[in-house]
Formats: structure tokens, C-alpha cells, sequence
């Protein structure tokens, strides 16, 4: 077993994150060190317990680990770790980040250009449809949205991404196999399709409570800031927005109706100094970007594009180009065509002109 891999057994303990993994390391210098170590020497690790090491021990032998890794491959999901290049930058710089990371889909070099958009699981129509409003606002500027799929504002905002062509993120308190709420199983696949499910959870792993708040500090490390609408005095958005600001990050929020319960949270982030946004421009300003170097092509270069998109756009020119011509251009499937057209309209890459579709001169360059 080598590095890497005994980092990975060691997180299906289910009770060693960030924090108890470095205190691991640092009195054994090694993952590997770490888990071979005796029950005494374990114990004598702050926050390592007697429960704690008598489950790194189950896992020592190298059994759950390899039905880990087949079950991983058989779901097409990625795990990555601390020591993996695709580890995402942003979320490697904060305190005690998790360790390892299930990925289903994929997360992107551009999804580092991020922005969370968070609320309450009761959201009011209002919240709904202000959050589907900025995510997509944010998508159409080429960030990636990030949030918790959870019912309400959450949903929303991952489904207005989804709309303009963007990429988004759920971060989960579960496994990324496991279909949580229920009815967010459709939603789900779409945003595996359109960026990934992210979990620092292993496989099959319920939606415990104790899991939410834990998972609320990688919705804010891997996003350059965290926008909060709607959210009562004791959600747990607010609590993604205290980890925001303790890592860095800038801290947004979205005013409501002063009669509402969920306008307290989001009022009483605006009181302590929190930005308050009322559309994408307060965002932008915050972060100090400019608006015109921004759009889907003109931050990423393509490099967020699904594989069939971007063949289907590499296929086209600034003459027209006939749909029949693209199915023979990539030997993608006249559905599959259709799709990827669809979506690079949506993203502003193509448009349709007499006789085919042509790439827009401005950013398919």
C-alpha cells in the first residue's frame, strides 16, 4: 500500500478529517507510518481515541480499501487526495483541508474561478428565484457555482447554472452515490454531467447531521467567495459564510423582506460588514474583477467544455457549417450534436447562420 492509498484507508475510519489526519502525520511523518502504528501510540495522538484506533486498525489490511477503489471505478468516480495534482488549489490552502475527495464528474482547472451560492433549506419563492437569478448571472460570467444541493435556495442555485450552460459543484454530506434529498437524483446526474458531486464522505455513506456542518467548510474553501440568500438566525449557511470569512474569502448576502425570519440571518451578515448584493456588478466590484475580461470563452479558453462539445466546437469555422456536416466532421451522434450545439448557443460560442452554424467571431477565436 503506498502513500496515497493508505491516505485513502485511513479517511474510510469515517472519523479522521483534516485536523486528525496532519496530527497523524506529524507524530508519524507518513500516512503509511500511520497506519501501521500500534493501538498505544495511536491513543497517544490528540483526538485519536480508543474507537478511532481500533478502526484505523480494521482497516490496516488493505480489504476495504481495494472494495473501495473497485467500487470507485465501477460508479466512474475519482478520488483524489492531498498528494494529487487535480486537487483543487483553492480548497488545498485552507486550515486542515479534507484529506481525500470523491469526485463524481469532474472538477476543472477554470473551476477555480468559483462563487457559492447558499441559503435556506425552506427558501421562500423570492429566495428560489433570486438564487436561480445569480447563479445563472455567475455562470454567465464563467464562474462556477458552487453550493450544497440541498432543497431550497441550494437547488436553485445549481439548477440557474445549469440553465445558462454553466458548471457547477455540490458539495455533499454524504457519499456521491448516494441520492440526497431523493427527489435531487435528476439533479444530481445533470450537475455530474456539467462539473461534479463532491464529497470528503466515503461511498455509501448516509447524510448524518453531523456531516453538514463539516462539508460547509469545502463549499467555502473552494470558492473565491460565498453569497448567502435567505437564512434564518440559526442556519447553516451561516455557518458556510463564518467559515468564508475565517479562510479568506469575501462574504456576500442578499437583502429581503424585514418581515421574513430568513432575512435575519442574511441582514445580520450584512450589519457585521458582509457586501450586499443586489446583482452580479456588487460581486464583480467585491472581488475586484472586471466585467469585461470575463464570459464562459473568455475565461476558461475551453478548457470547461464537455469532450462532445468541444469537438463539435473545433469542428466549426466562421463559414457556415450544416449540422449533417458536424456529425460527419467528429463522428458524434446527430443527438449528440444537437445537445452540444444547444449548449454552445447557451454559452454564447456559436449561433446559427444562413446555411449552419458558425463559431462568434468575438471569443471562439
Amino acid at each position: 500500500m503506498d502513500e496515497r492509498e493508505a491516505m485513502i484507508a485511513l479517511n474510510l475510519v469515517g472519523t479522521i478529517g483534516g485536523m486528525k489526519m496532519a496530527a497523524l502525520m506529524e507524530r508519524f511523518g507518513s500516512a503509511r507510518d500511520s497506519l501501521h502504528a500500534s493501538g498505544s501510540a495511536l491513543r497517544d495522538v490528540g483526538g485519536i481515541g480508543p474507537v478511532t484506533a481500533e478502526r484505523i486498525a480494521a482497516v490496516r489490511d488493505g480489504k476495504l480499501l481495494t472494495e473501495e477503489l473497485t467500487k470507485a471505478s465501477k460508479l466512474g468516480v475519482t478520488i483524489l487526495t492531498l498528494l494529487d495534482p487535480e486537487y483543487p488549489e483553492r480548497l488545498r490552502t485552507i486550515d486542515y483541508p479534507p484529506p481525500v475527495l470523491y469526485v463524481r464528474g469532474a472538477i476543472l482547472p477554470c473551476d477555480e474561478l468559483s462563487l457559492a451560492v447558499v441559503g435556506s433549506r425552506r427558501g421562500t419563492t423570492y429566495g428560489r428565484r433570486v438564487a436561480r437569478h445569480l447563479a445563472g448571472e455567475a455562470a454567465g460570467a464563467g464562474f462556477t457555482v458552487v453550493s450544497g444541493m440541498a432543497r431550497g435556495v441550494d437547488s436553485e442555485a445549481h439548477r440557474g447554472a445549469l440553465q445558462r450552460g454553466g458548471r457547477t459543484l455540490a458539495v455533499l454530506g454524504c457519499g456521491v452515490d448516494v441520492a440526497y434529498p431523493p427527489e435531487n437524483a435528476k439533479l444530481a446526474d445533470e450537475i455530474a454531467g456539467n462539473g461534479a458531486l463532491v464529497s470528503e464522505r466515503s461511498l455509501g455513506t448516509r447524510p448524518f447531521g453531523q456531516n453538514f456542518p463539516a462539508r460547509n467548510r469545502i463549499i467555502s474553501g473552494l470558492a473565491l467567495g460565498v453569497v448567502v440568500v435567505e437564512a434564518g438566525e440559526r442556519s447553516g449557511a451561516l455557518i458556510t459564510a463564518r467559515f468564508a470569512a475565517d479562510q479568506g474569502r469575501e462574504v456576500f448576502a442578499v437583502p429581503g423582506d424585514i418581515a421574513n425570519p430568513l432575512s435575519r440571518g442574511t441582514h445580520r451578515l450584512i450589519k457585521d460588514g458582509a457586501r450586499l448584493v443586489e446583482g452580479m456588478d456588487d460581486i464583480l466590484d467585491e472581488l475586484g474583477i472586471d466585467p469585461s475580461r470575463l464570459g464562459r470563452q473568455g475565461a476558461t479558453g475551453g478548457a470547461c467544455l464537455p469532450v462532445a462539445e468541444k469537438r463539435v466546437l473545433e469542428a466549426l469555422g466562421f463559414s457556415p457549417t450544416s449540422a449533417d456536416d458536424i456529425v460527419h466532421e467528429t463522428g458524434l451522434a446527430p443527438q449528440d450534436v444537437a445537445a452540444a450545439l444547444g449548449s454552445l448557443e447557451l454559452r454564447g460560442l456559436v449561433e446559427r447562420s444562413f446555411g449552419g452554424y458558425v463559431r462568434r467571431s468575438k471569443e471562439g477565436g
